[in-house]
């Protein structure tokens, strides 16, 4: 895989020493952090690089990582973890500039509680799989509150360099960046393959035993524990099967997360580029 710096993605100067391998910031404690701008969107534009980035815990950046980070100057960071993940891994940012941090935590099914109360067959893997789809149609039709929030952060401070992150940087995360781009008028197509780059940074067999630990699974095979670590088209599919279920995405938009046509327009303006 080659690597490149944002000076060579046409990014800003402030950030053109950094170390990037395709979308991703190339940093030690955190393996899925990357930029989910650079798509072309229907009306003939191109999402803007170097304002919108997603990634999983923060609580392991090395004192490199900070140092990279500062360079991206990040103004807004939505952490959608529970409240307890944000307290039993609290996230490390540069000290010197630190972003405004926002706490938007998403609690679909509360995964401790469905595992305490042995609601979900750990015996075998179709069982997590239809887990994770259901939680991802969760998102969609029960979070609107935090993320709609999310979107209230974007337009609060014009051109934010923002960073939505959850504690893996796939589901959460997924869904949060795939709105974010549907909004600013990304195809599907190009949403989809954005979410499933995901597999090739976040690889489930480094992380297993952590979540083992995380939910008090010892014991378990690993066959019924790795659809939760892993990222599949049909996860995201469900969350946009309920979106279209309002009609349309706009209509999602204004009817769940309260983003309005001028919100949207804003958003555009603010995010996209006209394509050289």
């Amino acid at each position: 895989m080659q690597a490149t710096t944002l000076s060579s993605r046409g990014l800003a100067p402030s950030t053109a020493g950094l170390h990037w391998e395709e979308r991703r910031l190339v940093l030690q404690g955190t393996p899925n952090f990357r930029d989910f701008g650079g798509y072309s969107t229907a009306d003939g534009r191109r999402v803007r690089r170097g304002l919108l980035f997603r990634s999983g815990q923060l609580a392991q950046l090395t004192d490199a990582d900070l140092a990279a980070l500062e360079e991206l100057q990040l103004d807004i960071v939505c952490d959608f973890r529970r409240e307890d993940e944000q307290r039993l891994a609290p996230n490390r940012l540069p000290p010197s500039r630190p972003p405004r941090t926002v706490s938007l935590p998403i609690t679909p099914g509360s995964n401790d509680a469905v595992f305490a109360s042995g609601a979900l067959d750990l015996g075998g893997r179709q069982a997590m799989f239809d887990f994770m789809v259901a939680i991802n149609q969760d998102f969609a039709e029960n979070q609107g509150a935090a993320f709609g929030a999310m979107f209230r952060e974007l337009l609060q401070q014009p051109d934010a360099r923002s960073l939505v992150h959850c504690a893996a940087g796939k589901d959460r995360t997924g869904f949060a960046a795939a709105i974010i781009q549907l909004a600013l008028g990304v195809s599907r197509e190009d949403v989809m393959a954005d979410y499933l780059l995901t597999r090739r940074y976040f690889l489930p067999a480094d992380e297993i035993d952590r979540l083992r630990r995380k939910y008090g699974l010892e014991g378990v095979a690993d066959e019924a524990i790795l659809p939760m670590l892993e990222v599949h088209p049909e996860y995201l599919s469900r969350a946009l099967q309920s979106i279209d279920d309002y009609g349309d995405f706009d209509s999602y938009l204004s009817g769940v997360l309260g983003v309005d046509r001028a919100d949207r327009d804003e958003l555009r303006r603010r995010y996209l580029e006209a394509i050289a």
